[in-house]
């Protein structure tokens, strides 16, 4: 087996929230995971009937590929299908890039660091060297930038692969470039909340995407993955509330004291000079934030769970929320539960109904349900037990 270059670091995940729940003595219904950049639910295009045609396609293979999602994705990404090569997520596409453009012995170049890590291991896996003194080979930029959020200047360097994992919130692309030897990355797993689908694109000039293709896997997404995000592209999501919501966000972290940066994605990154032991006294009440040395990052959710972080952050120790999904054929059902805030609720997709029994309960509501009725409402008034029955033990 080829050695790995020396100081090589492995991708390192997150905890998973069930061992973050031990850690705390909670449950992991209990824990807000504030340190993933995804929605805070499913897109409104995961109904039960989407998710169900799309696994009805699990047990054949896609022969000929995927030629109708790469016909939407170059609609929505205005370009020609020639232009589109298909990944597991924008990862996949990141690997496919260092192992398409460098080999053992070259420099790759990384803008802007400190930034995602993945360049950096893909750089390895392929043989080359990060930043050396060399002409690197190719130079990869993610912009938005992930930790800090920042709409960073592109580089002149060339070949340069720039990661829009976030453009949806940043409303700027180097998609214009593709001509210029520029590769963008996509994904589906931000913005359009399909993280665990594992989709991606990748957009390149016809020569660069026609090598990219032949260097990558057969079949690289799942058939039922390919289905939701087609399903999801017919419906593309409408990021301006969560946009609404990062800025009340960071409007309310300034009046906590605290000094969050600018942000042109779905996330904020905010300065602190003990970032893991906020963390630490986060995590006691169900709050997951992502820490770095100069401070934290924070995903933006909705109203609520964001409130539940700005409780937490306040130093209110609000008691842990619980969530609790329910799912049949005919309707998917998304409850949560905020102790001490009793008469608080919002219901969507069914009546408001079921408020008063949270609040008698002691709990605010949110309840979103999806789905035909009267499932639906038979599926919410479950959900809600189950819920109540979670938070109570």
């Amino acid at each position: 087996m080829r050695a790995l270059p020396e100081g090589f670091a492995a991708y390192a995940w997150a905890p998973s929230t069930e061992e973050l729940a031990a850690r705390a003595s909670l449950r992991p219904a209990q824990i807000v995971r504030f340190d993933g950049n995804v929605p805070a639910r499913p897109p409104a295009s995961a109904t039960p009937a989407a998710v169900a045609r799309a696994v009805a396609g699990v047990s054949s293979y896609a022969h000929g590929g995927y030629p109708t999602l790469v016909e939407a994705i170059a609609r929505y990404a205005g370009v020609g299908t020639e232009n589109v090569v298909l990944g597991a997520g924008a990862d996949d596409l990141i690997l496919l890039c260092a192992r398409a453009f460098v080999g053992p012995g070259d420099s790759v170049a990384v803008a802007h660091e400190p930034t995602y890590p993945l360049y950096r291991v893909a750089a390895g896996l392929a043989g080359a060297t990060v930043n050396g003194a060399t002409t690197p080979a190719v130079t990869f930029c993610c912009r938005p930038n992930n930790p800090s959020g920042e709409l960073v200047p592109l580089p002149d360097e060339r070949p340069l692969v720039v990661d829009e994992a976030y453009h949806e919130y940043a409303g700027e692309t180097a998609a214009g470039l593709l001509e210029e030897d520029v590769v963008v990355l996509r994904t589906f797993s931000k913005a359009f909340g399909l993280a665990g689908a594992r989709v991606g694109y990748a957009l390149a000039a016809e020569p660069a995407a026609e090598e990219l293709n032949r260097r990558q896997s057969p079949l690289p997404i799942a058939a039922p993955s390919a289905a939701l995000v087609l399903a999801a592209l017919a419906d593309p999501p409408d990021i301006r509330p969560q946009l609404e919501e990062r800025e009340r966000l960071s409007a309310e972290l300034r009046m906590l004291g605290l000094d969050p940066r600018p942000s042109a994605a779905n996330f904020i990154f905010v300065p602190h000079e003990r970032p893991r032991e906020l963390a630490d006294a986060l995590l006691r009440q169900g709050v997951v934030v992502r820490t770095f040395d100069d401070g934290f990052r924070v995903s933006v959710r909705d109203g609520e769970d964001d409130d539940h972080l700005l409780r937490a952050l306040a130093g209110d120790a609000p008691a842990p929320r619980t969530a609790h999904v329910r799912a049949t054929a005919r309707a998917r059902v998304y409850v949560r539960l905020f102790p001490g805030r009793a008469g608080e609720a919002r219901i969507e997709g069914i009546p408001a109904a079921l408020a008063e029994r949270a609040s008698d309960a002691g709990f605010g509501l949110v309840l979103e349900a999806v789905g035909e009725e009267p499932a639906c409402s038979d599926e919410a008034a479950r959900a809600l037990d189950e819920a109540l029955e979670e938070a109570g033990r």
